[in-house]
């Protein structure tokens, strides 16, 4: 049986307490991927994002898990 593919994701942060203890629960069930900004965004789910370019880093933070 395949395990499973699990996209985490938050708006505090990938430095956030609780986005790296969800992490560390899920590998545990399955193959995780973490995309999250670099810093609280608390609230940016209302703003448009139109005409500013979006930047993509890989992150090695969290230890076997692949992050953005």
């Amino acid at each position: 049986m395949q395990r499973p593919l699990i996209l985490i994701s938050n708006d505090d942060g990938i430095t956030a307490q609780g986005i790296l203890n969800l992490v560390n629960v899920m590998k545990e069930l399955g193959d995780v991927i973490v995309v999250a900004p670099d810093g609280p965004q608390s609230g940016m789910g209302h703003a448009i994002t139109v005409g500013d370019t979006l930047r993509l880093n890989e992150s090695f933070i969290f230890e076997g898990v692949r992050a953005y």
